[in-house]
């Protein structure tokens, strides 16, 4: 698939180095160091949570925002997975209308930025969403938390 999109969308080949696109390209060096990072972090994301609510499945979705490159919402994204709520990720990396939108909405531009439709939480700062979603969505949290 990116093999279409660089030589169709990207810029000419000599105007940028190929080594540098090594983390989107499926060769042997980035497959590799893929399967090697998800297995020294214990494939984070991939298994449920085991004091994740029962009932986290019929929550509204949240929504978090940011881009994939930002080392601060990989960790949300993972907790996202790991308690099994639904979510909707909305990219708003450097050039997209959703930057545009976070700044009309938030009056700044940071990632990540979750919104809670089940509680009303918005907020910024990833470490205190991963403690957030915590105390909120597994079963140690309080049941009247979330409505």
């Amino acid at each position: 698939k990116i093999k279409y999109l660089l030589p169709n969308y990207g810029p000419p080949a000599d105007t940028f180095d190929r080594k540098a696109l090594w983390p989107i390209t499926f060769e042997g060096f980035s497959v590799n160091t893929a399967i090697a990072a998800a297995i020294l972090q214990n494939m984070p994301g991939a298994a449920r949570q085991d004091n994740a609510r029962p009932d986290n499945g019929q929550m509204k979705p949240l929504e978090l925002w940011g881009y994939e490159c930002s080392p601060f919402v990989a960790p949300v994204r993972e907790k996202l997975c790991s308690l099994c709520l639904p979510h909707t990720f909305v990219s708003c990396s450097r050039g997209s209308e959703n930057r545009n939108r976070m700044m009309e909405r938030t009056g700044r531009f940071q990632v990540p930025f979750l919104v809670d439709p089940n509680t009303g939480i918005e907020m910024f700062e990833g470490a205190e969403m991963v403690q957030y979603l915590d105390q909120v969505y597994t079963t140690a949290a309080s049941a009247s938390t979330v409505a």
